[in-house]
């Protein structure tokens, strides 16, 4: 029996009413790997010269913090080149060409009564030198201003989208695309209202052709998708609500928390047609875990083909209780087989900290989130197959970490954020932005030995009362105790320039960074392949 949802009808922007007709003939398939990797990964061996940690991999002690020794950059096979402070760096990094496009947090700051940005909004970069990165520009449209964790990039059309995700901009949110044929001047193409006046916008990401570009709202639980075929006239085609009683999907209780389409075939299925969604669910034992907090994976092909009567199928789910606050899926193949890296927001205890890491630690549990690399070469049967744990989200070491857990932690301690392969044709890299433990680099090669292989953990503010406006950190301006911590949120860059491997990352306080792997000969024996086209720049 079908279940048929029907999408809302409003104004503003050009709304295309759709059908959503949920199939359920699929059964949601919930498989557990046989013998997977668990953690933690093996440290890295760093070159002489490097400032390296002190405790377990990935923790910033109590001893660094309170002595200011955090407030210097701390590295592990990666050097800094070159560096763009600017007023501080938001949760996204994005990029086209010599371009890079880092976001600020703006509407924060004025909260806070911190100074305005001299540059608010998505700061424009010129990284065609990497040891003089340079601002040239800023977007400053509603979406820009109020961007979140929803800021896209599509290198096949050189389209840049955004959506506001902080009311107060305007009288409703606003979606925004550019034009990125001239990276370091964007054009703007259009900057609309969505129909839903409620909206606030949390992920977003483009489909590989460039022609659809999808929003998840976490406060309101629904999918949104806007047809871009035509970018300076974009439109919704779909207002989705979650179903509750969709088998295996994210229903009663979930949010779809970021999400991201298959830029290749995968079992079958082309590019576009596939959407992974990092589910958060509803907790089962009270300040512990979360049930159906993991992976679901929809069929869209319906909606990418543009029917008018879509349906979505669930075609399988894969959750755990070792984590909480899912965040986007990305595809890769390695070795010519397909796999997600997926991983969570916060530890299994969730984002209230400290009593969040310590009521897991005292389940057993891992109190920050990780990386997961998860086998989709059967759709139907998601099989997990490595935990790219730190020392620091093991369990075992709770009794080393828990003075460095304090309520100004921000929610997130060591847990990641974003990660990034270096090529999703043939990966052998993974980079992680990790909140305070910074950027992780794990080699991947073999996705069942995962290792690590190189750190970067930006510096403290040196005052920790004067927080840049721009910062991830300004929420925090005037807490006590204060901040002794940078946080790294955004996706970063592999980049291949005269035949070495660099690193595009940014760090809440330090703002934009260069990086260049100082260990290219142990790089080398991997023999990873650039990724062709725009979608690496290369000099």
């Amino acid at each position: 029996m079908h279940n048929v949802y029907r999408m809302s009808q409003s104004f503003g922007l050009s709304l295309v009413v759709c059908v959503l007709v949920l199939s359920a003939a699929v059964t949601p398939v919930k498989v557990e790997a046989e013998t997977p990797f668990l953690g933690p990964v093996p440290k890295p061996v760093c070159q002489p010269g490097d400032r390296t940690e002190k405790g377990v991999d990935g923790q910033l002690t109590l001893a660094e913090r309170s002595s200011g020794a955090s407030t210097r950059p701390y590295n592990c096979n990666l050097a800094i080149v070159g560096e763009y402070a600017g007023q501080g760096a938001g949760h996204q990094l994005m990029w086209y060409g010599h371009c890079a496009y880092v976001t600020t947090e703006g509407f924060e700051a004025g909260q806070k009564g911190v100074p305005p940005l001299l540059h608010p909004g998505i700061q424009v970069l010129d990284v065609s030198n990497p040891r003089a990165p340079r601002y040239v520009t800023h977007l400053d449209d509603p979406a820009s201003l109020y961007d979140w964790e929803d800021g896209s990039v599509n290198p096949r059309r050189a389209l840049l989208g955004s959506a506001e995700s902080w009311m107060g901009a305007g009288p409703q949110p606003a979606v925004s695309f550019y034009d990125l044929s001239n990276c370091a001047h964007p054009r703007l193409l259009s900057s609309v209202q969505l129909p839903d006046p409620n909206l606030v916008a949390h992920g977003g990401n483009f489909a590989y052709d460039g022609k659809t570009y999808w929003i998840t709202s976490f406060t309101k639980r629904r999918l949104y998708a806007i047809d871009v075929t035509h970018p300076k006239h974009p439109k919704e085609i779909i207002d989705w609500d979650f179903p509750h009683d969709q088998p295996g999907g994210a229903g009663a209780g979930q949010i779809c928390h970021r999400i991201s389409l298959n830029q290749f075939t995968v079992d079958g299925h082309p590019p576009d047609t596939l959407l992974f969604c990092g589910v958060v669910g509803d907790m089962i034992r009270p300040g512990v875990y979360r049930s159906g907090n993991g992976l679901v994976i929809y069929d869209v092909r319906q909606v990418q083909d543009r029917l008018p009567h879509p349906v979505i199928k669930v075609i399988s789910s894969l959750y755990w209780v070792n984590g909480n606050i899912a965040i986007e899926p990305d595809l890769a193949f390695i070795h010519g087989k397909p796999y997600l890296g997926a991983g969570d927001e916060c530890g299994s205890g969730g984002c209230n900290y400290p009593s969040a890491a310590i009521n897991a630690c005292r389940a057993g549990l891992p109190p920050f989130g990780f990386e997961r690399l998860i086998d989709i070469s059967n759709l139907k049967k998601p099989k997990l197959v490595a935990q790219l744990m730190l020392g620091v989200d093991d369990p075992k070491n709770c009794k080393l970490t828990e003075h460095d857990i304090t309520a100004t932690m921000g929610g997130y301690g060591y847990s990641l954020h974003d990660c990034t392969f270096d090529n999703p044709r043939d990966a052998k890299l993974l980079a992680c932005a990790s909140h305070q433990a910074g950027i992780r680099v794990f080699d991947i090669h073999d996705p069942e030995k995962p290792r690590e292989i190189a750190y970067f953990v930006g510096p403290a503010p040196p005052v920790p009362t004067e927080i840049d406006p721009g910062s991830l950190l300004n929420a925090f301006q005037g807490v006590s105790p204060p901040i002794n911590f940078a946080w790294s949120k955004a996706h970063s860059r592999f980049v291949w320039q005269d035949g070495q491997l660099y690193l595009w990352v940014t760090s809440s306080h330090g703002g934009f960074y260069t990086l260049k792997f100082e260990n290219q000969a142990e790089i080398a024996k991997l023999k990873p392949v650039p990724t062709p086209g725009n979608e690496d720049y290369q000099d």
